[in-house]
């Protein structure tokens, strides 16, 4: 396996949801982890200039960088610049997206997007934890499948949410040997009798095996982003949970 400091352990802000911007950057402070995914509802290009510039401050000011943004949800063309253009602006790197499968001309504006701002594209699958209409978004590893190889561009990919992929008993380790090489970045999420969205290790997710096969599908560069929505009180030490877990999985597995 790659050396452990070949993985980067970011964290997805939606699992500080009950809390501000301010409020996640300094809880970051008091853990090792050092770079975000920035949900929308943090920060916005549809909040108004005056809460943008204070935000784009106060993450300049904190030692955590934002490597993506997302996720995205897309129901038409069109509505997608915007966020594509501010992911660009605070410097990210990569946007998940959630979007129906079947909207060829959605993807095909992605690709174009992906191009113009130079960001990569991580399609993201959901499950039945938060959509009743599956028809809408990617659920399975035939939907993802599907669009990768139907429109084969080096800056549209996957954004694998290993939780989701449970909960649908679908094997985040077959979905990897099929589209590791697709990778942009992994949600790596859990699902355990206590909670069906768990911190990763908390549950049914074999972390050495899925590192390992990352590690085989050349897809080290892929961003761990450690997601889970669990209670405000617990938001912390699972966090610190969740990167001693990862980081035991990836040094394991040397």
């Amino acid at each position: 396996m790659s050396n452990p400091s070949d993985y980067s352990i970011s964290v997805q802000s939606v699992v500080f949801r009950s809390r501000s911007l301010g409020d996640l950057l300094d809880a970051l402070e008091s853990t090792d982890i050092d770079r975000l995914e920035l949900w929308g509802e943090h920060l916005s290009p549809e909040d108004d200039e005056a809460t943008i510039a204070a935000g784009r401050r106060r993450i300049e000011e904190s030692s955590v960088a934002v490597d993506g943004y997302g996720v995205i949800d897309i129901e038409d063309t069109g509505e997608a610049r915007d966020s594509f253009a501010f992911a660009a602006d605070l410097g990210a790197e990569y946007v998940t997206v959630n979007y129906p499968p079947a909207r060829d001309d959605i993807t095909e504006e992605l690709v174009d997007l992906a191009e113009a701002f130079d960001l990569d594209v991580g399609i993201h699958n959901y499950s039945t934890v938060h959509h009743d209409d599956l028809s809408t978004v990617f659920s399975g590893i035939d939907d993802v499948r599907s669009v990768v190889d139907r429109y084969d561009h080096p800056r549209l990919g996957v954004c694998i949410d290993t939780g989701h992929f449970l909960v649908m008993d679908e094997s985040p380790a077959d979905v990897i040997s099929t589209v590791g090489d697709r990778i942009v970045a992994v949600h790596l999420k859990d699902t355990s009798d206590d909670e069906i969205e768990d911190l990763p290790g908390a549950g049914t997710l074999d972390l050495p095996t899925v590192l390992g096969l990352f590690d085989d599908h050349g897809a080290v560069d892929a961003p761990l982003v450690v997601e889970y929505e669990l209670p405000d009180d617990r938001v912390l030490p699972a966090l610190r949970e969740a990167e001693e877990n990862v980081r035991t999985a990836v040094e394991g597995g040397r």
